[in-house]
């Protein structure tokens, strides 16, 4: 008798200790299921921050600033409250169309567009722009979409009645903005010439109108419009100086957009946008010019 109590009592003891083990392996199981929950919970909010910022980088990524100088009307200007348009204007609000990406117009000084690009302050730049090799030496280009000829705004003191003349004088004075490719052509052809550089157009135009340079050599629709701004002082020689084309810059480097460029380029006929600017320019090019949009177009 004694011997049967004494075997189930070793028995129940066993028993009992079995369910204590097995309990311990379920508070164990419940652990690391509590930590995996826990480890993918967390995995999950981390994931969902990185593609928040992601989306945010992309949406970023979907400004396309555009770099010009809004002082060249009817090309790059703003309206009286300050908002900008013109021809450049609306080619670059297409090509954001085109690219289904927001447009920022970024005015800056033409002699700093350049240098930001270069910094990553714009994306590109759409300001009438000449393409030179020194240029292409920072920047990537785009194929031209404008041809603009440079013409002479002189003063009538100076007495210059072509561009002949006004190559073969010696010590004439010659204003431009900084970097304007007019200032390579003045120190190439020009016979030891001065070359007053500004920041800007305004303060150029200023020089010549008071009689303390000769000639500027600019765009046509500048040039005529800086003698009706000073009919007295300032004269137009409507030969062309030089042919530049114009194009579109990129970074270096930045093939994706340069070659979306290129790919817009070729269809502004069939998106419309050449008629679109005549449309809403032509007569604005006729009142400055005397030629319409078309005298742009084409580089004969």
């Amino acid at each position: 008798m004694k011997k049967q109590i004494f075997t189930m009592l070793i028995a129940l003891f066993l028993l009992v200790g079995l369910s204590a083990c097995g309990g311990d392996n379920k508070n164990e199981d419940s652990t690391k299921e509590n930590e995996k929950e826990t480890t993918e919970e967390n995995t999950e909010k981390e994931e969902s921050a990185k593609d928040e910022a992601e989306d945010n980088t992309k949406e970023n990524n979907d400004v396309l600033r555009v770099g010009m100088e809004l002082k060249w009307p009817p090309f790059e200007m703003a309206d009286t409250n300050g908002n900008p348009e013109g021809i450049s204007v609306l080619i670059a609000e297409e090509l954001g169309e085109y690219l289904g990406r927001e447009v920022e117009i970024v005015d800056l000084s033409f002699s700093t567009l350049i240098p930001a690009l270069e910094s990553e302050k714009i994306d590109i730049i759409i300001g009438s722009m000449g393409i030179t090799d020194e240029r292409a030496e920072k920047i990537d280009f785009s194929e031209p979409y404008m041809y603009f000829k440079l013409i002479s705004a002189v003063n009538k003191d100076s007495k210059i009645a072509s561009v002949e003349e006004m190559f073969s004088r010696e010590n004439l004075k010659f204003v431009s903005p900084k970097s304007f490719m007019a200032i390579d052509i003045i120190k190439e052809k020009a016979n030891n010439p001065t070359v007053l550089e500004f920041d800007d157009k305004s303060a150029a135009t200023l020089e010549l109108a008071n009689g303390n340079a000769d000639a500027f050599v600019v765009d046509a629709a500048s040039a005529v419009q800086i003698s009706k701004n000073y009919p007295d002082t300032v004269e137009v020689i409507y030969e062309p100086v030089y042919i530049s084309k114009v194009g579109m810059g990129v970074r270096k480097g930045d093939k994706e957009l340069l070659e979306k460029a290129n790919e817009f380029i070729s269809k502004l006929d069939e998106l419309g946008v050449n008629d679109k600017i005549k449309e809403q320019y032509d007569d604005k090019l006729n009142e400055i010019v005397g030629k319409g949009y078309d005298f742009y177009l084409y580089e004969d």
